[in-house]
């Protein structure tokens, strides 16, 4: 690997510490006098948050010796940046990620926004593509054999330092010393300087995330949609964001997760040291968390120092496609600014307006695709922060995507999780509008229709009236296998279509009194796209998983205009009988009636359907029952 060229070795004098060394000393520099050793029309690099050198920036922005025509090139700007500021003309600055301040001057056209992706950040440097004459990172003072450790920022320091033609370090003690590749020998450096002050804090670094948190109620329900894509065991990965931070917590309800991400806050160390992540479970890097970057309290710094189960390494490292996807059950969870009905999402801008960066959103995401019962979630509110829909007819013009309609599989919100991956365009229209807040959801219904993105005879109820989220429940069939039962919805059509056509002639016979061959596209429509305020259908599910499950059961009332009695009706899969899921349904959709003010149900039922007639028989609800023509009439009184 590149890095390990910078490890050498020379001979130190057994009686002086390696500071003292008159080699070492002779590179020392006062804040004062860094400017000067700094060439005019410079690229300099510098480290990210807390592992930016900001006594030395401080110093070469605002000291006496005027540098004219630098370019610093920062991944995550972070904490006092006077680089930033309006009058430093002289100066022009590079941010990878359009954070608040760096993202006010790049609207202004003070600052440039770089669009990469974090593993590609390497190639660019190597090629000299990024050049970089001057690397200033944050270091511990070296150790008795010369050897500094960058602490919290590893992420592109070492290319940074092998590509340029000066090196400055600022030491500081209270940087911890990291595991991993996270060495510089000091025969690297050119120029040290000392600022020992505390590492900032997440509050210093990031002031305006303390007024950004969700709604705890809103946070909670997609919390809830998150977790449920995410078994024990699973090795996680995240991307930069606050949403993302918010959502962390969460996670205390999972065991033995693995951790292979970009940065190791606070949020995740609590996990670490309450057991939740031990990284047991993961097929490479065995116990070890692995990530690039940190920030955090002093806590954080104290648990990560000389931490031997987790491990810093270069971002080209930890966020290479190939590198993340050779983890087996990896979840990948990134936070979207927008998704338009095809499955594009906006990660760093929305229009010609940027928010974030890329970072390593879009190979993360690829990369769980291509993991071994990996998961790729993009997570985001249905509504913006201005009460705007985050989920669009097409995203704006100027919006960038960057991750593709190809490599989308999972869309959550507060109201649900839209599996995307292997749908149809018409398909994943109807699944996300599913999602969307409910007073978007008529207006992008009429949009996709006019669009031709889905069916212009699509109902559209179901997303019109308010779905009963709360009858959604975990069920144990007889025989202890676990089933999803939920209300029916329009993104349901398909499933209905293929429960259909794995049913017997037979059960076909006895649930609709006649010989059918097909389902008509009309008749799906009008079982599967309900108005919950009046009708009700609920659907078993096997598997429970959003993206693998099928439809094994359905249980439903219909509305009968003629005399106002809602007609009951269950009917299961062939192979799924004996399992107790009709008299589950039966009770469910009696239990749900009764919140419906419904007083009567009616069902017709073959005399010799024995099975149907035994639940009806033996559901705890008093019936009358009468037998014309082979049939037996039903009517439950509730």
């Amino acid at each position: 690997m590149f890095w390990q060229k910078l490890r050498f070795r020379k001979p130190l004098n057994a009686l002086s510490t390696f500071m003292e060394s008159e080699q070492w000393q002779a590179k020392k520099l006062t804040l004062n006098q860094v400017a000067e050793k700094i060439p005019n029309g410079s690229h300099i690099y510098i480290g990210s948050t807390a592992a930016t050198a900001h006594a030395t920036l401080n110093a070469i922005v605002t000291g006496e010796h005027k540098l004219l025509d630098i370019n610093i090139l920062q991944f995550i700007p972070g904490g006092e940046l006077p680089h930033l500021e309006e009058h430093v003309s002289r100066m022009r600055t590079t941010a990878f990620f359009a954070y608040d301040q760096a993202a006010k001057k790049i609207s202004k056209g003070i600052a440039d926004y770089l669009p990469v992706s974090s593993a590609r950040v390497h190639r660019l440097i190597k090629e000299g593509r990024l050049p970089i004459e001057v690397a200033i990172v944050k270091l511990t003072p070296p150790n008795e054999e010369g050897w500094c450790s960058l602490g919290t920022g590893v992420d592109f320091s070492l290319e940074a330092i092998e590509a340029a033609d000066i090196i400055i370090a600022e030491l500081c003690e209270n940087m911890p010393w990291t595991q991993g590749n996270s060495l510089v020998h000091s025969d690297n450096i050119t120029w040290w300087t000392e600022n020992h002050s505390p590492l900032p804090l997440p509050e210093e670094l990031f002031p305006w995330t303390e007024s950004w948190h969700l709604d705890k109620k809103i946070m909670d329900r997609i919390a809830e949609n998150v977790l449920f894509e995410i078994p024990d065991g699973a090795t996680l990965k995240f991307d930069l964001t606050a949403f993302t931070n918010d959502l962390i917590p969460y996670l205390s309800k999972r065991k033995n997760l693995g951790l292979h991400t970009d940065l190791l806050n606070d949020q995740l160390m609590k996990l670490i040291n309450a057991g939740v992540i031990n990284n047991s479970q993961k097929n490479v890097n065995t116990g070890k968390t692995i990530v690039c970057h940190a920030y955090g309290s002093r806590e954080l710094m104290r648990s990560i120092h000389k931490n031997p189960n987790i491990e810093f390494h270069p971002s080209y490292f930890v966020n290479r496609l190939d590198r993340i996807a050779v983890n087996n059950n990896l979840v990948t969870v990134i936070s979207g600014l927008k998704v338009d009905l095809s499955g594009q999402v906006a990660v760093d801008s929305v229009g010609g307006r940027f928010y974030a960066g890329v970072g390593s959103s879009d190979d993360s995401i690829r990369a769980a695709g291509y993991s071994q019962g990996g998961k790729p979630i993009v997570a985001m509110q249905s509504k913006s922060v201005r009460g705007n829909s985050n989920i669009l007819l097409s995203l704006p013009e100027g919006t960038g995507v960057v991750v593709t309609r190809l490599d989308v599989h999972y869309v959550v919100t507060e109201y649900g999780t839209a599996f995307l991956f292997g749908k149809t365009i018409r398909e994943r229209a109807l699944a996300l509008i599913d999602i969307a807040h409910p007073d978007f959801r008529e207006e992008l219904l009429a949009q996709a229709k006019e669009r031709f993105l889905v069916h212009a005879q699509q109902p559209g109820h179901s997303f019109t009236s308010k779905y009963p989220k709360k009858w959604e429940c975990i069920h144990k069939t007889r025989t202890e296998k676990t089933v999803m039962v939920r209300p029916i919805k329009a993104i349901d059509e398909d499933l209905l279509r293929d429960f259909f056509h794995k049913l017997s002639d037979q059960n076909v016979y006895m649930r609709y009194f006649t010989r059918m061959r097909s389902l008509p596209q009309k008749v799906l429509k009008s079982f599967s796209d309900i108005d919950y305020s009046k009708d009700m259908a609920l659907v078993a599910l096997y598997p429970p998983e959003t993206a693998q499950h099928e439809i094994i059961g359905i249980g439903q009332w219909v509305n009968d205009d003629e005399d106002n009695i809602p007609e009951i009706a269950f009917q299961i899969r062939d192979d799924w009988q004996g399992e107790g899921l009709g008299r589950f349904f039966v009770n469910q959709l009696v239990k749900i009636a009764k919140q419906y003010n419904i007083r009567e149900f009616k069902a017709d039922v073959f005399a010799d359907n024995d099975s149907m007639n035994k639940v009806f028989e033996n559901s705890g609800v008093k019936y009358e029952r009468k037998k014309e023509f082979g049939i037996y009439q039903y009517l439950f009184k509730l």
